[in-house]
């Protein structure tokens, strides 16, 4: 039995970082592995604290849980950041075991093993995810991930621009149906544009009314297929700008209205005015009538070329608004004559 316990040591010792500590935490063995990844002499090691090769990265509370366990007589388990003796840092993934003898603590046996590269990998995954999360949640665009489970699409994330244009929590609608949480989406059309982004990749839809009893707003955007399956909506709400354009466009068409009117209402009298001034004999008349008289041509003449301006301006611009004030001068001219 001892030839297979000396056995499994050896396996183990050639494979793991070993070492062994007194109740004080003093180090009274270590293995060739401890010295190569620790940069000391194994001299340099036995009978010195066990805190020579700690980094500092770990707070008082994560020692103290891990003393507190293995005081107890129960195995303690997980990642550790030392220091080698040049400075450089390592990770080792640790257990602890107490060693017992008659219902007592003697000692601590530990074996770790390095996982510098790992931990490197998950902090930068860490890093990137962290960094998606602040960009998820930072844009003023709405997003959605959606998991299709069935027939249904279940919401698997809601971020900040989401919550700020649905007015509603992310922590209400994440677990829930797509159906449940917008129950217009079918009836509005965008239930047909995640289908097509499920099956196809990739959906953009057009510029689409959503209705339900709490809403009625106009959206457009985009639905992409990730590789884990998951749908993502990014969308903005664009029900301003529709409301500006409905509101431009009633009043184009009063512009227009106020354009034929000025065409056919007001213009066709001026014409006449005109002809009928060109049939008058100015010989006829005193010089001062005359004078009045190529006034008052010179002043129609205006107001004509005046309504034609306003005809052809049918929109609001700096232009127009000229051409209407023009218009009012005009009127008061030939009321003061």
């Amino acid at each position: 039995m001892k030839d297979k316990i000396y056995t499994y040591f050896d396996v183990l010792n050639q494979h793991s970082i070993i070492s062994a500590t007194n109740l004080k935490g003093e180090i009274k063995y270590v293995n060739d592995q401890f010295c190569d990844i620790s940069k000391y002499e194994e001299s340099e090691l036995i009978g010195a604290p066990h805190s020579i090769v700690n980094s500092g990265y770990h707070n008082r509370a994560y020692f103290k849980d891990l003393w507190r366990t293995i005081g107890r007589g129960k195995v303690w388990q997980g990642n550790i950041l030392n220091k080698a003796k040049d400075g450089s840092n390592y990770w080792v993934a640790t257990t602890i075991v107490p060693i017992i003898e008659e219902s007592k603590v003697k000692e601590y046996f530990s074996i770790r093993i390095e996982k510098t590269e790992e931990m490197k990998l998950e902090e930068e995954k860490t890093l990137h995810e962290n960094r998606f999360t602040q960009l998820f949640n930072h844009i003023s665009e709405g997003v959605v991930t959606l998991k299709k489970f069935g027939h249904k699409f279940i919401i698997t994330d809601f971020n900040r621009g989401a919550e700020k244009l649905d007015h509603k929590n992310s922590a209400e609608v994440i677990g829930k149906d797509v159906l449940e949480v917008f129950p217009g989406t079918e009836t509005s059309g965008f239930y047909d544009y995640i289908e097509e982004a499920y099956q196809k990749g990739y959906a953009q839809y057009p510029i689409l009314k959503y209705q339900d009893e709490n809403s009625d707003v106009w959206r457009k955007g985009e639905f992409y297929k990730l590789p884990n399956e998951e749908i993502v909506c990014v969308y903005h709400d664009i029900t301003e700008e529709i409301i500006q354009l409905e509101q431009l466009k009633k009043y184009n068409e009063k512009l227009e209205e106020i354009a034929f009117k000025a065409s056919h209402e007001v213009r066709a009298p001026v014409a006449s005015i005109l002809g009928l001034m060109q049939l008058l004999d100015l010989s006829d008349l005193s010089e001062n009538n005359q004078q009045v008289l190529e006034h008052m041509k010179s002043s129609v003449e205006k107001l004509d070329q005046t309504i034609r301006d306003i005809v052809k301006v049918s929109y609001d611009t700096e232009e127009g608004k000229a051409l209407f004030s023009k218009l009012s001068d005009l009127k008061n001219h030939f009321q003061n004559l």
